[in-house]
């Protein structure tokens, strides 16, 4: 079968990192994306990571401050399914390329749009990024640092944006199927903050949040599921139900942890005041010996395990080339490159990287061409 979304034509008219990845994601699955730059390329370019947002893409420079530029997003909207920007409301109305005024022209296009805040709310006008609007949803602080809230460098927020604007899109575009018409879709970036850390707002007598174990100033993670320290590095022990914690508990030589009242409901349903307790038996363990001693013993126990180690023994693992995690790309800018692969397999219709990130306007004239737009 054919990939999921060919014939699905997509105009990424969007900066940062969420329009972009959605759209990398989408062209993933076959979309054909047309990438709508400044003059000379976008100044984005200068972030390495660009070229893995923008692979697979077919690059048109146009000139928004001019009314040509204008009018040729407008036709190329007119053609295209889907349009996908991260304008605040007042800028997508500054540039006449705001909902109501695209679907007098497009009534079929699904226009999908990632502002900082949703526009219905007062904060709609107020600018931000994927990193203030993870300050302002609490993500830094349910990081479980004993210290306060902790940045994170990797921008959770926009993935989250990124991937639900996916499945907003495909539904929109799902149902105009039987609608005949396209609508607008808007995932903003609280909505990604949100989607990413929607774990966090489980709420259930049985269930501890992070969060509120912080605030009481105690440790805060789950004392079987977290990093533990041994002799010459660091080990992750993920005892992530009550076979494996009792597993443990034997291994170790302390059935009676397992027959203790306090960790009855171990792993998740251990009381946050106990966790110190349990840490306090188990941290001086683990730290009498070596990381390879431990993941040996516990993985013949059939306990999950594994060692900390960087990103160089990440992509060299055995099961990275098994199931395509990373992908061998070679890019015009950057040379050869080994890219994160397609997240999602359909059935009968698997996805692909279609190819590297294209170079700034490499597609002006063949698009404008097709769409019969003068330039």
């Amino acid at each position: 079968m054919p990939p999921a979304l060919e014939g699905v034509t997509v105009l990424d008219m969007a900066s940062e990192i969420a329009g972009p990845y959605a759209c990398m994601l989408l062209a993933c699955m076959g979309a054909r994306v047309i990438k709508v730059e400044p003059p000379g390329g976008s100044p984005e370019r200068a972030d390495p990571r660009f070229y893995l947002w923008n692979r697979g893409k077919e690059s048109v420079t146009l000139d928004l401050s001019q009314p040509g530029g204008i009018n040729a997003v407008r036709r190329l909207a007119s053609r295209a399914d889907l349009l996908v920007h991260n304008w605040r409301p007042a800028e997508a109305a500054a540039l006449g390329l705001d909902y109501n005024a695209v679907r007098a022209l497009a009534p079929r296009l699904v226009y999908c749009s990632a502002p900082p805040y949703p526009s219905a709310t007062p904060q709609a006008g107020v600018p931000g990024d994927h990193y203030t609007l993870a300050a302002a949803m609490g993500v830094f602080g349910n990081q479980g640092a004993p210290d306060g809230p902790s940045f994170t460098f990797s921008p959770l927020v926009a993935y989250g944006t990124a991937f639900t604007l996916c499945l907003a899109a495909s539904a929109a575009l799902f149902a105009r199927e039987n609608t005949g018409t396209g609508q607008q879709v808007e995932v903003s970036l609280l909505h990604g903050a949100m989607a990413i850390q929607s774990a966090q707002y489980v709420a259930s007598p049985r269930f501890q949040q992070q969060g509120s174990a912080f605030r009481q100033g105690i440790r805060v993670s789950i004392p079987v599921y977290r990093l533990f320290k041994a002799q010459d590095g660091w080990f992750f022990l993920s005892c992530g139900n009550n076979t494996f914690f009792n597993k443990l508990c034997i291994l170790l030589g302390r059935p009676d942890i397992a027959a203790d009242e306090r960790y009855t409901s171990a792993p998740w349903g251990i009381p946050p005041e106990h966790y110190d307790a349990l840490a306090d038996i188990l941290e001086p363990i683990f730290a009498s010996n070596t990381v390879a001693h431990w993941l040996q013993i516990l993985s013949e126990n059939d306990i999950p395990c594994a060692p900390v180690q960087d990103r160089v023994h990440y992509t060299h693992h055995s099961q990275v080339p098994f199931d395509q995690t990373f992908v061998p790309v070679e890019d015009a800018f950057l040379g050869s490159t080994l890219q994160p692969g397609v997240p999602v397999w359909l059935h009968g219709s698997p996805g692909a990287v279609r190819g590297p990130c294209p170079t700034p306007g490499r597609h002006t004239a063949q698009v404008l061409t097709e769409f019969g737009i003068q330039a």
